[in-house]
């Protein structure tokens, strides 16, 4: 019996053994091909491609060559009676086209004649998180609103127009955004009850997103902008988008203006780069035109 129950101790100790050898996986190493100009400010890597997946399926954005970077500059709200647009930026990659997309509208509100006013949400290391402290001054009106929220609800007080502008990670406003969303625009300052029930107190004043996206190569714009890949799923995306957005404007207010969501990404390693870019760039204030201007 005492041989036996040797026996079977020593096989499970050889069974053990070689179960911790095969789960011990070597550690991939990962060599890029090439290292062009294209370098990820979130991340400090520079690389072409992976494995053969080209580099925008690792960013999950395209990134602005250095020679088309645009550098945003705008004068902010001032005591005029320019119309005002408030834009929010939820994108912590200053290179990312879609932060470049922010900057080209933020360029052509003042070129036409209104004033911008710019709130880089992870520049200003801005806090989404709604705490339990202002929970209910946030969701019920109770309390006050604190000194950092209160700068934020000044600007969107004088601001005939709010932009936000988020990359599109996972089909609603990003982490940052959202939680200026359900912070900034509280209870008894962007809604409040009545007998009828909720009703919007920011009259007169519009919102629209600005996305950059990448769910089919199939559009530039909004709802009927497919550009014949497949615009049936195209439209299915942007009259969702329209629900949440309609269903926000109304709680607030506010009109809907919609969004422009760019679909059609130049690649990182396209020769014609910075002219895709140039066209898109013109694709966004051809948009803004029909939304604002005409």
């Amino acid at each position: 019996m005492s041989k036996l129950i040797k026996v079977i101790t020593v096989c499970l100790l050889m069974i053990t053994m070689v179960g911790c050898e095969s789960s011990k996986q070597p550690t991939p190493t990962v060599t890029p091909t090439s290292t062009p100009d294209t370098t990820s400010q979130a991340t400090d890597v520079v690389v072409d491609d992976i494995d053969g997946q080209p580099i925008d399926a690792i960013t999950s954005a395209s990134i602005v060559v250095e020679d088309a970077l645009q550098t945003l500059d705008v004068s902010g709200f001032s005591d005029s009676d320019k119309k005002k647009v408030l834009m929010v930026i939820g994108d912590p990659r200053k290179n990312s086209v879609n932060y470049d997309l922010a900057i080209t509208a933020a360029h052509y509100f003042e070129e036409k004649g209104m004033e911008v006013e710019v709130r880089d949400l992870y520049e200003l290391e801005f806090n989404p998180v709604l705490y339990a402290k202002d929970f209910y001054y946030a969701k019920d009106g109770f309390g006050e609103v604190s000194p950092e929220i209160k700068v934020e609800q000044d600007f969107v007080t004088q601001a005939d127009h709010i932009v936000f502008v988020y990359p599109n990670w996972h089909d609603t406003p990003n982490a940052i955004v959202k939680g200026y969303m359900e912070t900034v625009f509280a209870k008894q300052f962007a809604y409040e009850s009545t007998s009828e029930g909720l009703a919007g107190k920011l009259v007169d004043k519009s919102i629209f997103t600005i996305m950059n996206a990448g769910f089919l190569g199939g559009g530039r714009g909004y709802i009927d902008n497919g550009v014949g890949i497949d615009d049936e799923a195209w439209n299915v995306y942007m009259n969702a988008f329209k629900v949440l957005d309609d269903d926000t404007a109304k709680f607030w207010g506010v009109n809907n203006f919609g969004r422009f969501i760019n679909d059609r990404t130049p690649k990182n390693n396209s020769e014609t780069y910075v002219d895709e870019l140039d066209v898109l760039r013109s694709d966004l204030k051809a948009f803004l035109d029909t939304v604002y201007f005409n």
